[in-house]
């Protein structure tokens, strides 16, 4: 989702061996929320050390990506030829996951890195496993919702403009994201292969699925919609929001640049977004269904690292590698 926006302001396989609270191991207690007593009580009392690192090597450098605890499992920082190219500096920016249902945009909105109102050392959502091996690394978190319970909306809810507070009566979702994340591919040592499953708990109308959404540091302040087809950049200009074309993010003189792709995104009515809050650049990778059934909703991205001119032959490559692009993920298109 768009945190910056809002209220006036912002798969592990099956033989994965998860260690940390549904594994019965490495517990350790979570803290308790100054600010939000109300959640020790509510949420569950064990949480799991989500401070992680993985890295591989990639294009003579090293992509290093790390997620912390204080954001509870997020990726808080990814680092390529000595440069960050995540901001950090709240819940709601990172390189993460949301999602949100029945029109209801951030008045409904599990989000990974967890609340708006979480202090700049907790989170409220909740890791219950965490795992790295080699050059891949495994979370699963139970996502808290992105505003707490009853706080104002004033300019209303998404597309719900009657509803002006948060619809959520807690602080956890209890919408568990797990997430893959492999570091460099075979033929592919700059991409981030990106693997989520959302697991939704109840049935709903619609959804909303930020399979992932990276904000960025001001100087990637150029933007590029990439038409892989024609092998064009599309100067975007001041359009901002979502459209059909992989968007790329870099800095003016194009020696870093980000760009994500996903070879399902037609599939299942997806789009990619380009945001521009100024002090923050946002791209992200949209997914929208309608009957949503209490299941997993499973999503794939690639997250493309190198110069402006790395990224979109990357990107090129990567496409090629997708034909025919695979089939939709479960559940209903609108």
């Amino acid at each position: 989702m768009s945190h910056l926006a809002s209220v006036e302001s912002r798969d592990a396989p099956a033989s994965t061996t998860w260690t940390g609270r549904m594994g019965q191991a490495a517990r350790r207690p979570s803290r308790i929320l100054a600010t939000l007593v109300a959640l020790h009580a509510a949420s569950p009392s064990w949480a799991v050390d989500s401070d992680l690192t993985v890295s591989a090597p990639a294009l003579g450098s090293t992509i290093v990506v790390r997620t912390s605890s204080r954001f509870d499992g997020a990726v808080y920082s990814l680092v390529f030829r000595n440069k960050e190219h995540i901001d950090s500096n709240d819940h709601g920016r990172l390189l993460q996951s949301a999602s949100s249902f029945d029109d209801l945009g951030e008045c409904f909105n599990p989000t990974e890195g967890g609340s708006l109102l979480g202090s700049p050392k907790e989170s409220t959502s909740v890791v219950e496993a965490a795992r790295v091996e080699r050059n891949e690394l495994w979370t699963r978190t139970d996502m808290g919702f992105w505003l707490n319970p009853g706080t104002p909306y004033p300019n209303g809810c998404g597309g719900n403009k009657a509803r002006t507070r948060a619809v959520n009566t807690e602080f956890l979702s209890h919408h568990v994201l797990e997430k893959h994340i492999t570091v460099g591919m075979p033929g592919f040592p700059n991409v981030l292969h990106y693997e989520v499953a959302f697991h939704v708990p109840s049935a709903y109308r619609k959804a909303t699925f930020e399979a992932l959404t990276g904000y960025m540091p001001k100087d990637f302040s150029r933007a590029i919609f990439f038409d892989v087809a024609r092998r064009a950049e599309l100067d975007p200009g001041t359009r901002q929001g979502e459209q059909r074309f992989p968007v790329i993010l870099a800095t003016p003189d194009g020696a870093y640049a980000m760009g994500v792709y996903s070879p399902s995104i037609h599939q299942n009515h997806g789009a990619y977004g380009r945001f521009d809050f100024g002090s923050v650049k946002k791209w992200n990778c949209v997914f929208r269904m309608v009957d949503i059934k209490p299941q997993a909703y499973r999503f794939q991205s690639y997250v493309v690292l190198g110069t402006v001119r790395e990224v979109e032959d990357t990107i090129v490559r990567l496409d090629a590698k997708f034909e025919p692009k695979p089939a939709a993920a479960a559940g209903s298109a609108p």
